[in-house]
């Protein structure tokens, strides 16, 4: 990834803000697939962060296996994002500045009744978690190409 951030770069971060919910897919140990519907921020180098609790299929699947992949996308827009990383424990000194700042900033302009998802936790023992990307990928549909072997796929991240 460049110092200097590209078009591109601005324009998959206001689409991941503008887009607060992604499946997030794991692994077993004997590789089983498991989707996830989950709240996320990101930061400026594509991380994204949400919190799990860890009794669910997806946090046993990432303590045996620590990479997962993020898929984000908007039906009307026909947008995706979708990334692969890596997952490590995010140290509990960030979590008020990560989680509850951001999280609460994450209410739709038209729902004034909206909650952020912190303030719907169930009883359990909850980890908050980062995904720090190694290939990230942007795709847009929306426009229709005259040459068939155009392609819609503009990779933003390869580590």
């Amino acid at each position: 990834m460049t110092n200097q951030p590209t078009h591109s770069h601005k324009k998959v971060h206001a689409f991941l803000k503008k887009h607060p919910m992604g499946v997030l897919s794991t692994a077993s140990k004997d590789g089983t697939p498991w989707g996830a519907a989950v709240y996320y921020i990101s930061d400026e180098s594509f991380n994204c962060y949400f919190v799990t609790r860890v009794e669910t299929f997806k946090y046993k699947n990432m303590d045996i296996n620590p990479v997962a992949a993020l898929t984000v996308a908007d039906n009307k827009m026909q947008t995706t994002v979708q990334l692969v990383g890596k997952i490590a424990k995010v140290p509990v000194h960030d979590y008020m500045q990560l989680f509850f700042d951001k999280f609460a900033k994450l209410r739709p302009e038209d729902d004034y009744h909206w909650a952020p998802p912190l303030e719907k936790i169930h009883k359990g023992n909850y980890m908050a978690l980062k995904l720090a990307p190694l290939h990230l990928q942007y795709a847009d549909y929306s426009q229709t190409k005259r040459d068939v072997q155009a392609d819609y796929i503009e990779t933003i991240i390869v580590r």
